[in-house]
Parts: structure tokens; C-alpha cells; sequence
């Protein structure tokens, strides 16, 4: 019987116990969650999940709509999966997810999701390219992520960076865009390198610097040899895209190539002996480039003469004559034709010690560069730049601009300055825009002299003499200033020149193009061109049996 009262009292000290402790009881009385925060989520979003022990049916709620909980709602046991949007954001966001339950907040979860950085993101940070390609496929693109503008930029002036297309439309969070970058091909036989700094346009800074590495493989191997000259020539023409059939053959020696000669022991301008059986002069024809003369010419060492011509779409072409030629040592004609260029590199004159003839017709130049002059080539006997026209006009008050070699001799001294060029035997600047009148010259001045008694050749020019006639050009044997614009009277000196005959001036120095002004409006044609000879013949009557005799002959 006592037993039994014991146990009654306890359970009613127990029940007391309870019963007390219902009335105090905390809201989180009976739920349990193995998490009380979600933190860190990356910027991107992402999953996380919850386990919830409850004794009461729950709700979960979030102000935040970038935050959906499934389920939303439960009771015992339940597992939640906590969904996190990708944010928009640079900076950091925090909310919370409330438990709820009959009105009361049975637990809140804060969820702190991070903010992207500012970043600028290269997929690949290295990047290897060839050595050589052709023109349209010398180019690769490297994929950027990103959620800032910015720009690209390198000081290898082998690389050229192109613009780039990025939709930032939704904030903070990184796109993808692709970079494209154009290279130059590799002459020296050795890997070279080129960092792209990637850094934002604005002033915003970045969590981390951001590069990419161009590693770009190494040339050909090239020996100053009779086998490196072969290796050079193969090069020069597979770059260049040369397109005639049968000039050169991998499976020939080159002595059986067509477009070379080399140097024989017995030649009489043999530089030395160790150029026997290097290349002496190489001739290349038809070629599709817009890169000119690759850098492999400087290891022709011993090279007299170099002929290239016929590029595609010359009218369209814009390009620089390469550095390397003026390392040719030995280089007594170079004759570019039809190839676009459009100027001369800066070192050009340290061809001026052997340089004899220099012919770039038909190319695209605007002037005749100012570094060809006298003082710089002593050697030049022949200069040539015919046919210098980009595009067709017959009327030069629309414009001058882009059509291609356009000189006023009324404002302009080129001409002047190549006329006073005593050592030139042929100039040739037919079919340009030449307009303004042939210079006139004067006996002491610029250093002009008159003919004397003593080349007076046996009596011949004693009109010369007499006359004191300007000794202008006194060695040239072929002039040709045709089809241009030029207007005004032909000067004397130029009408009884001693070798007028040999010129063929009736066809190379008067004609003008027909029916076209020039740019004030004038009909290009010289006044007093002459119908016949017999005047010259009046003057030097000792050449009329000389002439009149080829005449008959031609």
C-alpha cells in the first residue's frame, strides 16, 4: 500500500511538471532543422537541402523571390530543398526563410548568397599558334567570360587585337565573347610570345589581373648556304601564294628551276667566292599576298637581281615594302610591278651604295617617295613608276584623293628634283596623274650649267652652245612622261634636247590623256607640241642622217 502511494505521488508531481511547463513553453518546442543558415551560396545559384523534424504542421515563407523552398509546407520528418536564383548583383545579398505555424515563427534560416566579382575571365590563358598560314587563316579566337566592358591590348606588334561583341544586359552576372586576334607569321627560327592585357574600359577593379599568352611556334631554319637559299625561296613563294605552275619543285634541284640563275665562278660581278652557286637573281611571277616581300629575302645574301610582279587585285592591296630588303648587300636592280604598294621603309636608302635600277610600276604609291633622291642612290641610272593609278579619272577637279600617284608640278618639286638627277639614263613615270607644266630651267641656277664647246660632239650641238641651253638631264636615254595631265608649253631645253631622238618623244613625252582636265579645269596637252622634226634637224643638222636613216629602218 505504500508502494502504490509512492508511485501516486510522483505521477502527480510529474503531470504538475508538465502541465507547467506547456504554459512556458518555447515557439521551437518539437522542430528541429539540421541547418540554421545557408551560407555562401555562389553567385550562380544552386541547391541546398534541409531536413526538418516537426510535431506540428509548418509553412516556410521568403521575402526574397530569389529564394523557392519544395516543399513549402510539412509536418514529422521532411526534407527541403532550398532553391537560390543566380543573382544580378556585384555585391553580396541576405534573407531569410521563416517556419511558421499557427502564426508563430517556429525558426529562421538566413541564406546569404554572394555577389559576383568583376572579373575577366580567359577560358584558355595560353594560346599556341603557327608559324605560317595563309593571309584569311592567320587569325584565332580566344573565349573571355566577363561582366565588365574592356579592352585588349599588347605591345607585339605581330598581334593585332580586334573588337568584340558583349551583351551585358543582365548586370553583374559574366558572358561569354570571343576575342579575335590576326598574327603575323614567324621569320626567325625561334618560339616568340606576345601577352593580351585584358583590363576594364571603366574604373573598376578586378579581383584577380587577367591575361593570355600568344605562344607562336618558330620559323624555318635558315643558313646562310646554297641549301638555305633553296629553304628560302620556298618559303618566299608559299607565302607569297604563288600560283604558277612549274618554277619551282621540291623534287628538282634548284639549278633547274626557271625563275633563278645563280652565280658561276667565271661571272666578272661575282661578289666573292663564297657566293658561287648562291642565288644571283630570282624572278617570281603571279602571287596572291597582302603582306609583300616575306622577311626570308634577307637570306638571299648575294642577290643582284629581284623581279616580282603580278599580285591579285593590285588596285586593292595596300602594302609596306618590307624592312629586310635593305639588308641585300649586293642588290643592283629590285623591280616590284603591279604588287599594291604604297610606301618604302624608312632604312630603304642602304640599297644607295649598288642599287642601279629601281622599277616600281604600276603599283599604288600617292608620291614618289622623298627618300629617292640623288644624294641617297648615287649608283641609280634607271628609275621607273609607271603606271601608279588606283582608279580611273578623267577629270582631277573631283578629286585627287586615293586615285594614286598625284603630283602638281605648280606646288609641288618632285619632278623638278628628278630632272636635276644627272645620272639617270631612264625615267618612266608614264600614265600617273602628273599635272602643271614641265619645269622650266636656268642657266645657274640650282646648279644648272650650260653645254659647253667641249661635248659639243664634234660640232653637233653647236646650237646647244650657242643658245646656252640649260644642261638638264644630260645622260638620260629614255624619257617617258606620257598620258598624264600636264598643260603648258614645253620648255626649250626639253625641244632641243641632244638625245630628244632617242626618246621617242612623239609618243613617250608629248601625248597627254586625251579629253581629260586637270584640277582647274584645264584640257591636259602641252601647246606647242611638234608635228615633225624638221626643226630639231635645223638646229643639229649633223643628226638629221643619224635619225632620219632609223626612221626609215624602224
Amino acid at each position: 500500500m505504500m508502494i502504490m502511494r509512492k508511485y501516486y505521488i510522483s505521477f502527480i508531481a510529474m503531470a504538475m511538471l508538465a502541465t507547467g511547463c506547456t504554459e512556458e513553453e518555447s515557439p521551437y518546442k518539437g522542430f528541429e532543422s539540421d541547418a540554421t543558415s545557408i551560407e555562401a551560396v555562389a553567385a550562380e545559384g544552386g541547391e541546398h537541402s534541409i531536413v526538418i523534424r516537426s510535431e506540428n504542421e509548418w509553412t516556410a515563407q521568403s521575402d526574397a523571390p530569389w529564394i523557392m523552398i519544395s516543399p513549402a509546407n510539412g509536418r514529422g520528418e521532411v526534407k527541403c530543398i532550398i532553391k537560390v536564383d543566380s543573382t544580378l548583383l556585384n555585391e553580396s545579398r541576405t534573407s531569410k526563410i521563416r517556419f511558421v505555424s499557427e502564426g508563430k515563427i517556429l525558426r529562421e534560416i538566413d541564406v546569404t548568397q554572394l555577389g559576383f566579382e568583376r572579373s575577366i575571365t580567359p577560358i584558355d590563358d595560353i594560346v599556341e599558334i603557327e608559324s605560317y598560314a595563309r593571309r584569311d587563316d592567320r587569325w584565332v579566337e580566344v573565349e573571355i567570360s566577363t561582366n565588365v566592358e574592356f579592352k585588349a591590348t599588347t605591345d607585339a606588334k605581330w598581334l593585332k587585337v580586334n573588337d568584340y561583341s558583349l551583351n551585358l544586359d543582365r548586370g553583374a552576372r559574366p558572358r561569354t565573347t570571343r576575342l579575335r586576334l590576326n598574327w603575323d607569321m614567324n621569320s626567325d627560327p625561334e618560339t616568340r610570345e606576345a601577352t593580351i592585357e585584358l583590363t576594364p574600359k571603366e574604373g573598376d577593379q578586378l579581383s584577380a589581373p587577367s591575361r593570355i599568352k600568344i605562344r607562336q611556334q618558330a620559323g624555318p631554319l635558315i643558313e646562310d648556304n646554297r641549301a638555305g637559299d633553296s629553304l628560302a625561296i620556298v618559303t618566299i613563294y608559299n607565302k607569297m601564294e604563288c600560283w604558277a605552275e612549274n618554277v619551282i619543285s621540291d623534287k628538282e634541284p634548284m639549278t633547274q628551276w626557271v625563275c633563278l640563275r645563280l652565280w658561276d665562278a667565271d661571272d666578272e660581278s661575282l661578289p666573292c667566292p663564297e657566293a658561287i652557286g648562291r642565288v644571283r637573281d630570282l624572278d617570281l611571277s603571279y602571287f596572291n599576298t597582302e603582306d609583300g616581300i616575306p622577311a626570308e629575302v634577307k637570306h638571299l645574301k648575294y642577290i643582284e637581281t629581284l623581279s616580282l610582279y603580278g599580285n591579285v587585285n593590285t588596285m586593292l592591296k595596300d602594302i609596306d615594302l618590307c624592312p629586310e630588303i635593305a639588308t641585300l648587300d649586293y642588290l643592283k636592280a629590285l623591280r616590284i610591278g603591279a604588287m599594291g604598294l604604297v610606301s618604302l621603309p624608312k632604312n630603304f636608302s642602304e640599297l644607295g651604295d649598288t642599287l642601279e635600277v629601281l622599277d616600281l610600276n604600276s603599283n599604288n604609291f600617292e608620291q614618289i617617295p622623298a627618300i629617292i633622291n640623288e644624294e641617297n642612290f648615287p649608283q641609280l641610272t634607271s628609275l621607273n613608276f609607271t603606271g601608279n593609278r588606283r582608279s580611273s579619272t578623267s577629270d582631277l577637279r573631283r578629286s585627287t584623293s586615293g586615285i594614286g600617284l598625284h603630283i602638281n608640278t605648280r606646288d609641288d618639286a618632285t619632278i623638278r628634283r628628278l630632272f636635276l638627277w644627272d645620272k639617270l639614263e631612264e625615267l618612266s613615270l608614264s600614265y600617273n596623274y602628273i599635272e602643271g607644266a614641265i619645269p622650266q630651267f636656268r642657266v645657274g641656277e640650282d646648279g644648272i650649267k650650260a653645254y659647253t664647246n667641249e661635248e659639243s660632239r664634234g660640232d653637233t650641238l653647236r646650237w646647244a652652245v650657242e643658245n646656252n641651253l640649260p644642261r638638264v638631264l644630260p645622260n638620260m636615254r629614255a624619257l617617258r612622261i606620257n598620258l598624264n595631265f600636264m598643260t603648258g608649253e614645253i620648255p626649250d631645253w626639253l625641244l632641243y634636247h641632244p638625245n630628244l631622238m632617242e626618246w621617242t618623244a612623239d609618243l613617250l613625252v608629248y601625248p597627254q590623256q586625251e579629253k581629260c582636265f586637270d584640277s582647274e579645269g584645264n584640257v591636259a596637252g602641252f601647246t606647242n607640241a611638234p608635228t615633225s622634226t624638221e626643226y630639231y634637224f635645223e638646229a643639229y643638222p649633223l643628226y638629221r642622217s643619224r635619225y632620219e636613216f632609223n626612221d626609215e629602218i624602224e
